[in-house]
Parts: C-alpha cells; sequence; structure tokens
C-alpha cells in the first residue's frame, strides 16, 4: 500500500512549533491517497457515534477518559464540591505524574503539560507503527493537538478575557 510514501512526505511534528500543515490538508492528502475506507477508518476518531476503528483509538479515549477524570476530580477537591464522578476502568501513573506538576503553572502551561502527556501516550501507541495506517492515524491525532495553538495569541487572549471580565462585572451589583 502506499503508507510507507504518505508517512515520508509528510512533515516533521514538532511539539513546540507551529504545524507546517492542517489537520484539514492532511485530511484532503489522504482523501486523495488512501481507499476510501482506509481514510474513513483514519477519520472516525472525529465521530463519536462510530465505533473506534482502531485499539489505539480505543487506548486513547481510555487514556484522555481518565485524565478527564482526574482533572475533575482536581478541580472538585479545590472547590470542595461533593460531585461524584465514575471512575474510570483504569488509571495511568503518567497523568497523575503530568497533573502533580500543573499546581503553580498557568492555565495555557497545564495545557501544554496535559498535551504533552497525551503526546507521550502516543508515543507509545506508535511502537511498530513506523509506516502503517496506524502511523497516519496517530500523527492526524497528534497534528490535531498543534493545530489548535496555532491560532492563539498572547495580546488577544487577554483583550478577550478583559472583555469577559467587564461583561461579568455588569451583570454584578455590589450592594
Amino acid at each position: 500500500m502506499q503508507y510507507p510514501f504518505l508517512t515520508a512526505i509528510l512533515p516533521a511534528l514538532d511539539p513546540a512549533k507551529t504545524p507546517e500543515m492542517s489537520v484539514a490538508e492532511l485530511d484532503e492528502m489522504l482523501k486523495e491517497n488512501l481507499p476510501a475506507k482506509e481514510s474513513a477508518k483514519i477519520l472516525s476518531w472525529d465521530d463519536p457515534e462510530k465505533k473506534d476503528a482502531f485499539p489505539l483509538y480505543t487506548e486513547m479515549r481510555r487514556f484522555t477518559d481518565c485524565l478527564n477524570y482526574r482533572i475533575a476530580l482536581i478541580r472538585a477537591e479545590k472547590l470542595k464540591s461533593n460531585d461524584r464522578f465514575e471512575m474510570p476502568d483504569e488509571l495511568y501513573a503518567e497523568i497523575d505524574f503530568a497533573l502533580s506538576s500543573t499546581a503553580n503553572a498557568s492555565a495555557l502551561e497545564r495545557e501544554k503539560i496535559v498535551d504533552a502527556a497525551c503526546w507521550r501516550k502516543l508515543d507509545d501507541l506508535e511502537i511498530c507503527h513506523e509506516m502503517d495506517l496506524e502511523h497516519l492515524a496517530i500523527y492526524r491525532l497528534r497534528l490535531k493537538m498543534l493545530e489548535k495553538y496555532s491560532g492563539r495569541d498572547e495580546n488577544t487572549g487577554r483583550n478577550n478575557f478583559e472583555a469577559a471580565l467587564e461583561k461579568l462585572a455588569g451583570k454584578f451589583n455590589e450592594p
């Protein structure tokens, strides 16, 4: 199949840099160069109604479910909330390790720490999948992770935050 060719022409991904290709461009390339069934299998990650096409998708969903559970639990503890959360089937030590380093981090730094834990999980899932369909699926997951940072600007974020604070302040009347 064309997997070695496609994986060889993909630009390298670096978590510290803006990707050279968008998810939409990758999706188009996959649709043009793979049979429809195989490209649909890779794109199935975006459709929660579809069954997981790859065991790696199932494992990554378990990992992110556990991660989200741990984040919700930490927030509930900080808020002294009595909310109960359904415990995921598995616990991952790397999640607790990553979240332990987020205590004094800013929101953006926390998000990057969490994404780094997901990136490392994808590294583990990528073993033995250097030039196959699963490699393309993992590449797409990584590209989606990086793409969310490409449109962020510090000044725009600060302005949006200040506008939100002003809006909230207008809703509250001081006694």
